[in-house]
């Protein structure tokens, strides 16, 4: 009797003493009072262009209400309360009240600069080398001459401006006017007119306002309903919410209390999921990746960074003589999605008409379609096309090389080992390939010519890469 009452008084505080957290849901949009630079200066000054595009992208992605710079203005108008110049920090409190808003963002222009960079001429710089040093003189001062008069002095090299942007953009809490968050920008771009570089420079800013954007306010949805692979989540296009959205799936937090203090354990990761289809409050998605269970309740969190390369290890081993084996570095492109490309870049051997190996560098790539995709493993289809460099030395003793291009087909297994890492097996055939002359090269920039090799009456040597082989490799996914 005692015994029972000890276990069910054990299992009790046990309980009590670790409890589960359930997700906190992005459910309403947050209220951004985006703040505009001094209004006397003009509509087109760097700090009001990134104030919109800063108001724009956050528009964009749906999970701000955005309070812009007409808006206020607007509202300003109104209610008689508008006044010229910068809002002053004292007027953040009362602004912010009026358009209901507890955060409020600026952007503060740290550097800002143009300038004309000198286009890299290395056909001038070639031709230096075989002047004199007063013809060199001679020839300096005529085009130095020749440019300032034909350049305007104000604006030198005008078609190859280099941009260069540092700011910050800032959020402030309204209520108490302290900087919540600081995310630096960067931006640098040459080429082009002075218009021209100020536009690709805004568009890399434009990237890095998205990104911090998501930071500063990431969505956080659980989970509805699992259904093998398939799940449903809660929340939808209201809150931004798109096509091909990362989450990562998590279990709930757990709150226990330790020293007479209560402390949050994070939920462990079990796995992910890209988004497929969106309605008005709700998603659904496939479990691309999981290495536990994933269970209806779930906590799930947009990946800011979801891993778009998978990069690794490779080595193919033909199983002909007259095949080549080859190894080295590969890398994947979309590797959750169903077609992907991937690419590669090493060196193996290859044995010729005359039984002799030959070194190779070898750089490629193609395609794969997964058609059989499940969270741990997936059957695929590939077709590659690697251009192999051969290289060996004729019968003169000259290094001569050829390039040999050949086509890959075969079937592919992708193994899940751990949450970053997985295993791949490949079969296929390879085809014999085309090759052209064996040549080499005699003297150095210019004046090399390249020059056919010369053989033996044995006759010059073929290369025939056809052979099944096989292909094991590690692949690596950058999940945070």
């Amino acid at each position: 009797m005692y015994k029972r009452i000890l276990i069910l008084s054990i299992i009790f505080f046990s309980f009590a003493a670790s409890q589960k957290i359930a997700p906190d849901i992005t459910d309403e949009k947050k209220r951004l009072l985006v703040l505009t630079a001094d209004e006397s200066k003009p509509d087109d000054a760097l700090d009001r262009k990134i104030s919109k595009i800063v108001a724009e992208v956050a528009s964009r992605l749906g999970r701000y209400e955005v309070i812009d710079r007409n808006q206020l203005e607007s509202i300003l108008n109104e209610l008689a309360l508008h006044q010229a110049g910068f809002i002053a920090g004292k007027d953040i409190i009362e602004l912010g009240g009026i358009a209901s808003a507890k955060e409020a963002m600026k952007v503060q222009i740290n550097h800002f600069s143009q300038k004309g960079i000198p286009p890299e001429d290395k056909e001038e710089e070639e031709d230096n080398d075989d002047r004199g040093f007063w013809e060199m003189v001679v020839y300096e001062s005529v085009k130095g001459a020749i440019r300032s008069a034909t350049t305007p002095k104000e604006e030198p090299y005008a078609y190859n401006m280099q941009t260069i942007i540092h700011a910050d953009i800032i959020f402030l809490d309204i209520e108490s006017g302290k900087t919540l968050n600081t995310f630096p920008i960067s931006a640098m771009h040459t080429g082009g007119s002075r218009g021209e570089s100020l536009s690709k420079a805004l568009t890399i800013v434009r990237w890095n306002v998205s990104r911090s954007l998501r930071e500063l306010y990431t969505i956080t949805s659980e989970v509805l309903d699992v259904d093998g692979s398939n799940v449903t989540l809660y929340l939808g296009s209201e809150m931004g919410v798109k096509k091909g959205i990362v989450y990562e799936i998590s279990r709930l937090d757990k709150k226990k209390t330790l020293k007479d203090r209560e402390v949050i354990i994070p939920g462990r990761s079990v796995g992910l999921i890209r988004i497929d289809r969106v309605s008005g409050d709700a998603s659904t998605g496939k479990i691309v990746r999981k290495w536990g269970r994933v269970k209806e309740g779930y906590k799930a969190v947009e990946m800011i960074h979801p891993p778009t390369v998978a990069s690794g290890l490779y080595f193919s081993y033909n199983f002909e003589k007259s095949g080549f084996d080859r190894g080295g570095i590969s890398f994947q492109l979309k590797p959750f999605n169903r077609w992907s490309f991937n690419g590669f870049l090493g060196g193996g051997n290859i044995i010729d008409s005359r039984n002799r190996r030959n070194g190779m560098f070898t750089i490629g790539g193609g395609f794969i379609y997964r058609f059989l995709y499940t969270p741990k493993f997936n059957l695929c289809v590939t077709a590659d096309v690697p251009f192999n460099v051969v290289f060996r030395s004729d019968d003169k003793e000259h290094n001569v090389s050829t390039l040999l291009i050949t086509s890959h087909i075969g079937l592919q297994t992708e193994i899940m080992l751990n949450r970053k890492l997985d295993i791949v097996f490949q079969a296929g055939v390879s085809s014999s390939g085309v090759h052209g002359n064996w040549q080499y090269n005699e003297g150095d920039g210019e004046d090399s010519k390249s020059y056919d090799a010369e053989w033996s009456d044995l006759g010059k040597p073929t290369l025939d890469a056809s052979a099944m082989y096989v292909n094991i490799s590690i692949r690596f996914l950058s999940i945070d």
